[in-house]
């Protein structure tokens, strides 16, 4: 399969495309609407499917691509042990060959670590902005670091839960279903518990859990200072994935963001709150676009 070729917004409005990545694996991504990019990246044993709403949404004023991830939806995993640097590649090839600038990222939890590392690897130079949905620069904790995750995982705990993985898949994946919404949510309107664990059952056990120790290993706080572009910190107040702490933690370490806290979600304020979260998705973009032209226009006149 040829890669996927850079094409103009009127090439239409809806679209599934493939791009053959460096070791030969083919990512499927979702190309929509017409107009300024963002690129929605979804979070650990997700994938694109996760974004439907939203991504519908954002679509009638944005060019939104949704990518499977390595491991993912409709993108295998490829013959090696994935990485996060493996997948921060991968997006940096997907922003290359569809030639984009000033693109607007949101990285949903992993999704998070993956832009960060994306950041870390190739720089900032084609991104406007970037939203991080709940996520921690590093999810696990010890005794000098506690705004990893909220349950108090450290290393042995994280390799307790990827035996778990590999020896009951299913069963890891029913359990983590719940946790991914707030408590009383996720007992209101057990369909959304129920949607989303039918996406989580068809992951592959192994990949999941190499993918999981490879999350683990991030530790990206050093990184953020540099990270000199716009950002939304978007949260849910009742994620059990990682306390408001973090948040305020990246609004003081990010040398451009806000916060805004999502009253009624969980770790999945997309999901929970869709309406709410596009409104605010959509006015930070429009911010960090106008921010980003005003900018080139500035470099621009003074060259």
């Amino acid at each position: 399969m040829a890669d996927a070729q850079p094409h103009s917004p009127d090439e239409g409005e809806h679209a599934l495309r493939h791009l053959t990545l460096r070791d030969g694996t083919v990512m499927s991504y979702r190309d929509i609407g017409r107009g300024p990019v963002l690129l929605l990246v979804h979070g650990w044993a997700a994938s694109g499917a996760f974004f439907d709403t939203v991504a519908q949404a954002l679509a009638t004023e944005f060019r939104v691509l949704v990518p499977d991830l390595r491991g993912h939806g409709a993108t295998p995993a490829g013959s090696a042990p994935t990485t996060i640097s493996d997948l921060a590649d991968d997006l940096n090839q997907l922003l290359t060959r569809e030639e984009l600038t000033r693109t607007v990222v949101l990285g949903w939890s992993m999704g998070a670590t993956v832009l960060w590392s994306m950041i870390q690897r190739h720089g900032h130079d084609r991104l406007a902005g970037m939203v991080i949905e709940d996520m921690s620069p590093r999810i696990l904790n010890d005794d000098c670091w506690a705004l990893g995750m909220s349950s108090g995982m450290d290393a042995k705990a994280s390799k307790r839960a990827t035996d778990a993985m590999r020896a009951n898949w299913p069963a890891y994946a029913a359990a983590f279903a719940p946790r991914m919404f707030a408590r009383d949510r996720a007992a209101r309107e057990p369909q959304i518990v129920a949607d989303a664990l039918n996406l989580l059952r068809a992951r592959d056990a192994d990949a999941m859990a190499d993918l999981w120790s490879s999350m683990a290993q991030q530790d990206l706080r050093a990184e953020l200072p540099g990270m000199a572009i716009p950002a939304l910190i978007a949260f849910g107040e009742r994620s059990e994935a990682y306390g408001p702490e973090t948040s305020r933690y990246l609004v003081e370490t990010l040398p451009a963001a806000t916060a805004h806290g999502f009253a009624h979600s969980g770790h999945a304020p997309h999901l929970e709150q869709p309406e709410e979260f596009v409104d605010v998705v959509r006015n930070f973009a429009r911010q960090a676009l106008a921010l980003a032209t005003s900018n080139e226009t500035s470099e621009g006149s003074i060259s």
